[in-house]
């Protein structure tokens, strides 16, 4: 009977083992917006959880948010040298690292078609720009998974009403937001969004190219008064997993496919719940709070006009100075992507958040070979 006994122990203690992870990894992700930040809450975390999930706890992220690794532009040198596991990386923080990724960050795609600029930037990022993830590699990181910011609007101190208004401002821009300054007449201005709030504050810079959501994302709902509401060109991707290499690689095949297979969850999670629902938001607590929302007029449809004749040439020069061999090559097919997703939204996806995510499974994802990043 003991003998029985202490079989039975034996038999529940191996089938316990095998049930628990073998070796539970957890991971560190540096995040530069906010602790409280959407996308950290409301996307990442979450993707976290799947990720967590499907490898049975044996990939485990932890989000340390607010910069307290590294701000925007250590990023991509922090995640390299492995200060962090990984992290949120902006290509225009770091444009000789990165010149391919800047190369498409910098073309403003113009309109207000959001769903279908986040689908293009994806299709590009992992399935036709191999320069950008050849320079991921040259970085130690592998990099996938790319979001978008809704319409950039001109968010201002002071009453800013017309394009006139705006000469001589000093103008917070980064990619195609730069020139786009330029045309309109003000300064721009480089730094990460979230320096720009004290820098609002004290009258060192005096409005923000950027998304009406950044208005309580970055807590520019204190400090500005006045919202143009004119679309100011799309860009992107940030690179939401920018994954140390050594990292990346130490991972399973499976586990570096669970990161892929729930990639669509993350982008449709930052698409919809970071960013439409915030925008939303943002614009009517701005509104209580009396901040003035100007429609913009035809002037402001003639910046963008101009932008989008000049754009295409500098920014392939721009990007052939900084090293890349054929950006010709890399703008046709995002503008080509961009035209297939304005389709793909206009006749399939509407604004219905299952059908985007099951666009990009289908479109992007599925045929992305994790083994290959």
């Amino acid at each position: 009977m003991r003998r029985l006994l202490l079989t039975l122990c034996a038999l529940a203690a191996t089938g316990a083992m095998a049930a628990a992870p073998a070796s539970a990894k957890e991971l560190i992700y540096g995040s530069w917006l906010g602790t409280n930040n959407k996308t950290n809450t409301d996307a990442l975390v979450p993707y976290f959880d799947m990720v967590k999930e499907a490898t049975n706890g044996e990939i485990e992220w932890k989000m340390v948010g607010g910069a307290q690794l590294a701000n925007g532009p250590a990023t991509p040198e922090a995640v390299g040298s492995n200060l962090m596991d990984a992290g949120l990386v902006m290509a225009p923080y770091q444009p000789r690292m990165l010149p391919a990724t800047n190369l498409v960050f910098s073309q403003s795609l113009v309109g207000d078609d959001y769903l279908a600029s986040v689908g293009a930037m994806n299709e590009l990022l992992m399935l036709d720009c191999p320069e950008c993830q050849a320079e991921f590699k040259k970085n130690d990181a592998a990099g996938f998974i790319g979001y978008g910011t809704t319409p950039y609007m001109f968010l201002c101190r002071g009453e800013v009403k017309t394009v006139e208004d705006l000469k001589g401002l000093k103008i917070r821009g980064s990619g195609g937001g730069v020139n786009i300054i330029e045309i309109a007449g003000g300064t721009p201005v480089s730094m990460p969004p979230s320096d720009a709030t004290s820098a609002l504050e004290r009258g060192t810079l005096d409005c923000v190219l950027g998304s009406v959501a950044w208005l309580t994302s970055f807590g520019y709902i204190d400090v500005v008064d006045s919202v143009i509401q004119s679309p100011m060109g799309m860009g992107g991707p940030p690179i939401m997993m920018y994954v140390n290499r050594d990292v990346w690689e130490s991972m399973t095949p499976e586990q570096r496919q669970a990161h892929i297979d729930h990639a669509p969850d993350l982008v449709t999670l930052e698409t919809f719940d970071a960013q439409i629902a915030t925008d939303d938001a943002a614009i009517a607590k701005a509104k209580e709070k009396g901040i003035t929302f100007v429609e913009g007029n035809d002037e402001f449809a003639a910046i963008m006009k101009e932008r989008d004749e000049v754009q295409y040439g500098i920014n392939a020069d721009n990007a052939r100075n900084a090293g890349v061999k054929d950006p010709e090559r890399i703008l046709d097919a995002y503008l080509k992507a961009y035209d297939k997703w304005k389709a793909l939204v206009k006749d399939e996806i509407g604004n219905d958040r299952e059908k985007f995510r099951e666009a990009l499974w289908r479109e992007v994802y599925s045929k992305v070979d994790p083994e290959s990043l």
